[in-house]
């Protein structure tokens, strides 16, 4: 095991061991709760454990997205909430199984009636397509309250946070989660002044995208690598909330000159004029070719483009000659981003695209929707299962192409999945 996977091996181990901590903790103060009881205790004290640390992994500190990557931290961080949710439900049956009676306090206004009905608004509005900076907004704002409710309901009617090991646990872990979201929303705003930008140019591109252009002011600009994004803020406004991840689109040859291409609803992006001062935090994310001497399949999907224009324009300053094979989702022919600059990279990188559309002209004679494992058999090299694969866009579309990558035999293990969305 390389370094990188015997770290992450340790930070996964302490995250198993934080989440169990709870039920050693009741096991070893058990107080004279019925049994019953006392296992709805452990699945509360575990599943609040679990939401705190829901906090604390999305942070963006180093000592975190360092071995693992911030993209690999917020995918976990999608899955864990599920089992969190799982964990307090499971505490809500196991109270009323031991307990019928204990259905009436559903209907009294008690914190932890408010933190269970908080958490399940949370993972319903996880799933909203809102813009992003309102998004972000209510997810904190949800998260917090259900931290916040959950601990006033365990310190007033818990029987096991009446011992001080459990009560000072208890404690300790939320006033973490706490002051890392507060490093994350108040400090960290902060810390990104030291490389200070400024706005080059905003374009629009094909497809409702938007080409935000940066010029490093009074440095040489942050080292990047293709698949990696940052998040941008207004230096006059660090608090800026609509700090949506950027992914890069220029060349990791240019650092002192990044672009980014999004889809700019919702981040105000046009607002942005030539000149204004930015703070550019990353970059986050974690693409590291697992194959590092071979070619490369991009399946992209709408803005899932911009990461692989990025590896494009990098490959092609540094005159790197491996093949690239593209496949580019669209709507139709006209939304193709990038579609003018990817011929001529076919003209000077071993590329070659396929262009897919959901919704293709009567005289379409190229490949139309869905991505299935028919469409990529027909359309990908046959030493596919050899190349490092990128997959970027919507999670829709994600899953699909996953799925068919599978089903005709590409190595899991050779997969990196750039997903565009909560992060």
């Amino acid at each position: 095991m390389d370094d990188q996977g015997s770290e992450r091996a340790l930070w996964l181990a302490a995250y198993v061991a934080l989440v169990l901590a709870p039920l050693a903790l009741v096991a070893a103060f058990p107080g004279t709760a019925s049994f019953g009881t006392v296992v709805a205790a452990a699945l509360g004290f575990a599943g609040l454990t679990v939401l705190a640390l829901q906090a604390v992994m999305p942070s963006r500190t180093r000592v975190f997205t360092a071995p693992f990557g911030l993209d690999l931290l917020l995918r976990f961080h999608r899955q864990v909430g599920a089992i969190a949710l799982a964990l307090v439900a499971g505490h809500v049956v196991v109270l009323i199984a031991d307990d019928p009676d204990r259905i009436d306090t559903l209907d009294a206004p008690d914190a932890g009636v408010a933190a269970v009905v908080a958490l399940l608004v949370l993972a319903a509005t996880a799933q909203w397509r809102l813009p992003y900076g309102w998004w972000r907004g209510l997810h904190m704002l949800l998260g917090v309250s259900v931290l916040a409710l959950a601990l006033v309901h365990v310190v007033s009617i818990s029987n096991h946070v009446s011992t001080g090991t459990v009560r000072w646990a208890l404690l300790l872990l939320v006033v973490a989660a706490a002051g890392t979201a507060f490093y994350l929303r108040a400090a960290r705003p902060f810390a990104a002044a030291a490389l200070p930008y400024r706005v080059r140019a905003v374009r629009e591109e094909r497809g409702g995208a938007t080409t935000l252009e940066l010029e490093a002011d009074g440095h040489d600009g942050t080292p990047f690598a293709p698949g990696q994004f940052a998040r941008i803020r207004l230096a006059r406004a660090p608090y800026w909330f609509a700090e949506q991840p950027f992914r890069f689109a220029s060349s990791a040859e240019h650092p002192e000159a990044p672009s980014f291409t999004i889809d700019a609803l919702g981040t105000r992006v046009d607002e942005l004029e030539p000149g204004t001062p930015v703070l550019l935090d990353g970059p986050h994310g974690s693409f590291q070719p697992v194959l590092p001497d071979s070619g490369y399949v991009l399946i992209c999907g709408g803005i899932g483009i911009a990461p692989a224009m990025c590896l494009l324009r990098t490959l092609a300053d540094r005159g790197d000659r491996r093949p690239v094979r593209l496949v580019a989702i669209s709507r139709d022919w006209e939304e193709v981003t990038f579609r003018e600059e990817l011929a001529e990279l076919e003209t000077v990188l071993r590329l070659r695209s396929c262009h897919v559309l959901a919704s293709p002209p009567a005289d379409w004679n190229g490949e139309r929707g869905p991505v299935d494992a028919a469409l990529l058999r027909r359309v990908l090299p046959a030493d596919a299962a050899q190349r490092n694969v990128l997959v970027c866009g919507p999670p829709e579309m994600i899953a699909e192409t996953l799925a068919a990558l599978v089903a005709i035999g590409i190595p899991p293990r050779h997969v990196h999945v750039d997903d565009l969305s909560g992060v």
